[in-house]
């Protein structure tokens, strides 16, 4: 959260050597909306020169970019630049504001062309689960919000590959950010998923969710494009000690959440990383690379949100979690021809009209039948 106001770029390229030598392609990196777009239609000339930057830095250990270019929501805080609330701190309408929806346009168009043509760029990423911050009001407004990104994104850098990062409420809920409408403007389907925010797992450690929220994006999706789980992982207790249930704070309110053992955490990735290799998944992103500094533990959003200090594969101190060396050995049956990529599943049984009449008990019956017709 705090990587572009205190920028150290020697310490970019280490994380980013490291990352790479853990067996990583791709990072995805977050350009927090209140660091990039601190006024009405400015964009922080310095900050995207710390971007570029950051691509560079990945691209000189190896690795691919993602950047997400609308960032309010991150990691359980919601960060609004100081513009876009009214004196009783009240945000205005992200998606049909024309002021806030041009500041957004041109974000994403400079960042665009800052990048547009390099190599290492994999992909732009719209937004991080947007909707977390606000709701469109309609599915239009959500639409028109994404095609308005999106035609500036292609209008500066026409090769890109775009994506949005959705989440599970666009599987689960009426959110107006449903998997089918953004598909239209997209050029691939992403989902993010993690048992522990989700009622609908059977467990903390439910590895079947993952997998299965990818092949049900794939069919509302009907693009017949393999699906990319952007956003999986999970947090952990401290080194040696047992996994413990914990109350944290989830964006406001008090939920149940779950601090694996490190090796729950490596065993929770193997088996999850396996399912979507059978099930046809076009890749995957951990959440996340590193655990946070204590140092950091008195501010937002760390200081609540208990859970999101450990989600890392390393630790603070760059020691490897034993998930990293899963993610490694990973790597290396891929490269040997070890992986066997399989078909994505069709779960789909309805129209996607019909699914977003009901999505949850849409989506908890075809979870049931899922985990009913898995082999034993």
């Amino acid at each position: 959260m705090y990587m572009w106001e205190a920028f150290d770029l020697d310490e970019v390229r280490d994380d980013m050597t490291h990352i790479a030598g853990l067996g990583f392609d791709v990072v995805r990196v977050f350009a927090r909306t209140k660091d990039f777009l601190p006024a009405p239609s400015t964009v922080d000339a310095g900050m995207i020169a710390r971007l570029v930057k950051v691509v560079r830095a990945a691209a000189d250990a190896g690795l691919k970019v993602v950047p997400t270019l609308i960032v309010l929501n991150m990691s359980g805080t919601i960060w609004w630049p100081a513009w876009m609330l009214n004196a009783q701190g009240r945000a205005s309408d992200l998606f049909s504001d024309p002021v806030i929806l041009r500041s957004q346009a041109l974000l994403a168009k400079t960042c665009a062309l800052s990048l547009a043509g390099d190599a290492a760029i994999r992909g732009f990423d719209l937004a991080n689960e947007i909707d977390d911050a606000q709701l469109p009001r309609s599915r239009e407004a959500g639409c028109a919000w994404g095609s308005t990104l999106a035609g500036a994104i292609r209008a500066a850098a026409p090769d890109a590959q775009i994506r949005i990062g959705a989440h599970l409420p666009s599987l689960t809920t009426d959110n107006n950010m449903r998997v089918d409408d953004l598909a239209t403007i997209v050029d691939e389907d992403v989902m993010h998923a993690y048992p522990l925010y989700s009622d609908f797992a059977r467990s903390f450690l439910d590895s079947e969710l993952v997998p299965f929220s990818c092949a049900l994006t794939a069919g509302l999706s009907g693009k017949g494009r393999r699906p990319l789980m952007q956003e999986f992982g999970m947090c952990t207790a401290p080194r040696g000690s047992a996994g413990r249930t914990i109350t944290d704070d989830f964006l406001g309110a008090p939920r149940a959440q779950y601090l694996a053992s490190e090796e729950e955490q490596a065993a929770y990735y193997e088996a999850v990383l396996e399912r979507l290799v059978e099930t046809g998944t076009g890749g995957a992103y951990a959440w996340c690379y590193g655990d946070y500094d204590s140092q950091l533990f008195d501010r937002p959003p760390l200081a609540n949100a208990v859970r999101e200090r450990t989600f890392g594969l390393v630790r603070a101190d760059g020691s490897e979690k034993p998930a990293a060396d899963v993610f490694r050995k990973f790597r290396q049956r891929r490269d040997a021809g070890a992986l066997v990529q399989g078909a994505v599943p069709r779960v789909l049984d309805v129209s996607p009209d019909e699914y977003y009449r009901a999505p949850a008990e849409h989506f908890g019956r075809l979870y049931a039948k899922w985990i009913a017709e898995r082999p034993a």
